[in-house]
């Protein structure tokens, strides 16, 4: 709180005004307007013009409902050209006195006219430009761009891709190389290692838990983002310290111009973003809140069971001269209890982080600076759910500095990055062996890293970067240099090959990611690496469609649960984990038409084998090994409605019987789903509303999530068949 009250008290520095004075509802367009008017349609140059009496005519273009500004929307005045609206939507141009035709017209709006007499009325126009029926509301982008392979999304359709129920980190369960553990929990794998092993940054900031607990959302408002790309390998070498995917999401910019607000009722939840222009002009606060409904929800479906959630997210940016700060604050908090047995046990999950962020031109190039600190805390128990639990607690403190520098042959970046930590175990349990994870521990991990973007010639770009960690997590030390390639070749304007490789490392971490549980057993377990390779293809050749293919291959050393087939192992004794090789290789195709068409989606289908070295020479299969994922995303835009869907399905990922004779593996069925979306867009002067409905799992398919052996060696199957029904409403304005 101190940080933002030293943030907004800075001095402001005022932007001149552009000069539309108060705002002015838009006049009603006259169809007689051609006749009015004494003098007729005034020449452009000379003639007329230099006798009749002028007046000065001000107004401002906007997007129809959105209050959005719309830049280089062409003005006439009489059928003569005017000027064009700047990025603000103002203008400014003179007009004969009288009433005169005024035509704004810009590339994807329909045309408005208006009747005006700027001599006799002076106040500024306001002018709302309806979009055009068929032009696209919003853009994906799914495509390999340099200097990094990612797959990135941008636009509106962040919140409306069909399965995700609104939710933008959802959607990359439609990507390729992603693997769901046990849908509909956002549990994901990628490229065959732990879900443990894939790292979320969000401007740059290390998010310790991404999603609510059970069919929560992500622990972000989906209107807080502005793109956000997904890594399945190879990401760039300013991030580190994850063996396999990374997913970097970008906040959005709040607007300076004006309050904006949005507001979001589901069945499930409901939340709110409100932005607000600094004095002066020279910068915004935007914030975000959500609370859930799922708790009354919970405890009618299981009685006993009750879960709650929330999370806010704060950003404020301030120009100062050439300096630009942004500050962000964020956190969440799970709570899920349950009363219905002889002892309550409850799972508690709650993060708070804070930054500073700072760009300013140096020389030829950027400086960015960051400074954030965070707070985890979590509950879980342990062993057996009626005994023991265990609560830990991190504090923590993450510099970052950076200079960028682009020139004509070469853009190149070096920097470093740092997190301390200082984790505090909270347990009555009296810990022993040689595990780390329920002691007081201090971890200090650092990093230096330098990369380039060199365009040699018109069509090959090479990537070369390196980045070196450090470790030290309990008084142990260690050491890596990773080192990454990039090359990319035109073969020609519309077709190219690529090719990526590199090394990666990693502390100790368990299968799933839990804030306050990290950082641990670097002694008794040492460094997580994988080295990383990919070859991929790709064209724009066919008309409004890209097609990619990527085959890969990737070595890890990975920390695994040593075994997996107990129900409640303690994560406190030493053999709970083991350190296996492994190794994973696929391919992933990708098609894709883009969202400027009114059919529009892709299709994503990867091929992979994962597998572990499980000890005395045997190999076996990863518990996260499906062999064939395929997704189909499509959406239809009908004038202000659109229809879309996702199809589904994917081969069974293997499970671990022990039955009375021998230890086996047993695939679990193929698992498939259908998931549709309906929206309409209701557009006003000021406002905006989308009603939508979703229904995900709409073919009630039933999922085998585990297999066991009775005591008669029959096989018994877990499963659940759930369908998530989205009714909601998104206010805008």
């Amino acid at each position: 709180m101190i940080a933002l009250l030293l943030f907004l008290a800075v001095e402001a520095h005022p932007v001149p005004d552009a000069g539309t004075g108060a705002d002015a509802d838009m006049p009603e367009p006259d169809p007689d307007a051609a006749a009015l008017g004494d003098a007729g349609p005034v020449p452009p140059d000379g003639g007329v013009r230099d006798t009749l009496p002028m007046g000065t005519l001000r107004g401002r273009v906007l997007a129809k409902g959105t209050r959005t500004p719309v830049f280089a929307a062409a003005i006439t005045v009489d059928q003569n050209p005017a000027g064009e609206s700047d990025v603000d939507g103002k203008f400014e141009t003179t007009a004969a006195c009288g009433l005169r035709r005024i035509a704004i017209q810009a590339p994807a709006f329909e045309t408005a006219e208006v009747a005006h007499d700027a001599c006799a009325d002076p106040a500024p126009l306001i002018v709302r430009l309806a979009p055009l029926e068929n032009a696209p509301v919003y853009e994906t982008v799914v495509t390999a761009q340099p200097p990094q392979p990612a797959l990135t999304i941008v636009g509106q359709e962040l919140t409306k891709t069909p399965g995700s129920l609104g939710d933008p980190f959802r959607t990359i369960e439609s990507l390729p190389g992603v693997a769901t553990v046990a849908w509909p929990l956002p549990i994901y794998a990628i490229r065959g290692a732990n879900p443990g092993n894939t790292g979320f940054v969000l401007d740059d900031l290390r998010v310790p838990a991404l999603f609510h607990l059970a069919l929560g959302p992500s622990v972000i408002h989906p209107y807080f983002f502005d793109e956000l790309s997904f890594y399945p390998g190879g990401y760039p070498a300013r991030y580190g310290r994850y063996v396999a995917g990374l997913v970097s999401a970008q906040t959005r910019q709040p607007g300076s111009d004006m309050v904006h607000a949005s507001v979001d009722v589901r069945l499930y939840d409901t939340g709110g973003l409100v932005s607000v222009p600094l004095p002066g002009g020279n910068g915004a606060v935007v914030a975000a809140a959500r609370y859930s409904f799922t708790g009354p929800l919970i405890s009618m479906v299981s009685p006993g069971f009750s879960l709650s959630y929330w999370d806010y997210q704060i950003r404020a940016d301030r120009n100062l001269g050439r300096l630009h700060l942004t500050l962000l604050a964020l956190g969440s908090e799970d709570a899920l209890t349950y009363t219905g047995g002889t002892a309550p046990y409850g799972v508690l999950m709650r993060f708070h982080r804070v930054s500073l962020r700072a760009h300013i031109p140096v020389g030829n190039g950027q400086v960015i600076a960051q400074l954030a600190a965070g707070y985890d805390h979590s509950k879980a128990p342990i062993v057996n759910l009626n005994q023991l639990s265990m609560a830990a607690q991190a504090y923590s403190v993450m510099p970052r500095l950076a200079y960028r520098r682009p020139t004509k042959w070469v853009d190149w970046e070096a920097g470093f990055d740092g997190e301390l930590q200082w984790l505090a175990p909270i347990s009555s349990v009296e810990q022993v062996g040689d595990s780390d994870l329920g002691r007081k521990r201090t971890a200090r991990l650092f990093a230096g890293y330098a990369s380039a973007t060199i365009r040699a010639g018109s069509r090959l770009l090479l990537t070369p970067e390196v980045r070196v960690d450090s470790y030290a997590i309990s008084g142990v030390e260690r050491a890596d240099v990773g080192p990454r390639l990039g090359v990319r070749v035109l073969l020609e304007p519309m077709t190219w090959i690529e090719v990526r490789g590199g090394r990666f490392s990693q502390p100790p971490s368990l299968t799933l990611q839990i804030p306050g549980a990290e950082n641990f057993g670097l002694a008794l377990y040492g460094l997580q690496t994988s080295w990383q390779a990919s070859l991929g293809a790709g064209t724009k050749r066919l008309r409004g469609v890209e097609i990619e293919l990527t085959g890969y291959v990737q070595r890890y050393l990975l920390t695994d649960l040593r075994d997996p087939t107990v129900s409640w192992p303690d994560p406190l004794a030493s053999d709970f984990l083991v350190r296996r090789d492994a190794r994973s290789y696929g391919a992933e195709l990708l098609i894709r038409r883009p969202a400027s068409e009114r059919l529009h989606g892709w299709l994503a289908y990867t091929i992979s084998q994962n597998q572990r070295a499980l000890g005395g020479g045997v190999i076996g299969p990863s518990d996260w090994d499906q062999r064939h994922i395929l997704n189909l995303v499509l959406g239809y835009r009908l004038g202000r409605n659109t229809f879309g869907g996702r199809a589904h399905l994917n081969t069974g990922r293997p499970v671990l019987i022990q039955g009375s004779d021998a230890e086996n593996f047993v695939r679990l069925p193929t698992y498939y789903q259908i998931d549709l979306r309906a929206e309409r867009r209701f557009l006003f002067d000021r406002f905006a509303l989308d009603v939508y409905l979703e229904m995900v799992n709409c073919t009630f398919s039933r999922q085998i999530f585990d297999l066991g052996q009775n005591t008669s060696g029959q096989i018994v199957e877990d499963s659940h068949r759930i369908v998530l029904p989205s009714l909601g409403v998104h206010g805008e304005f």
